[in-house]
């Protein structure tokens, strides 16, 4: 009876040895995975800087200002270039809009342009 005790133990402890030897390759793996996962991150979050710096630079209005300067010859609109109601109307040979806005002459009135755009593509 002793050896049969003595035995089922010696089993038992062998099974735990087991048991726990495999536990602890498992936390090991799992150590490893996550120091992987840590240092992958770290690289991400890294390259993410990398991309805000360049996204900052290429955002940079004096740059931007030096290219459209270099590549397009934009400047800033003169007064003969801007257009009254009345002027407009005529070009589009709208001869009803053209007789509503004759008794204004203000080429800068941006609400009375507006009204007269509004009433343009009304009419159509």
């Amino acid at each position: 009876m002793f050896r049969i005790t003595t035995l089922f133990l010696c089993i038992l402890l062998a099974a735990a040895s087991v048991g726990r030897y495999r536990a602890e390759q498992a936390v090991d793996k799992t150590r490893d995975e996550l120091q992987l996962l840590e240092t992958g991150k770290l690289d991400e979050l890294q390259k993410i800087q990398v991309l805000r710096a360049e996204v900052a630079y290429l955002e940079n209005p004096e740059r931007l200002a030096k290219i459209a300067k270099a590549k397009t010859d934009l400047r800033p609109s003169d007064s003969l270039q801007i257009v009254s109601p009345t002027q407009f109307a005529a070009a589009l040979n709208d001869d009803g809009m053209a007789s509503e806005f004759a008794d204004d002459t203000s080429p800068s009135d941006v609400i009375t342009n507006a009204i007269a755009m509004a009433q343009l593509s009304t009419a159509e």
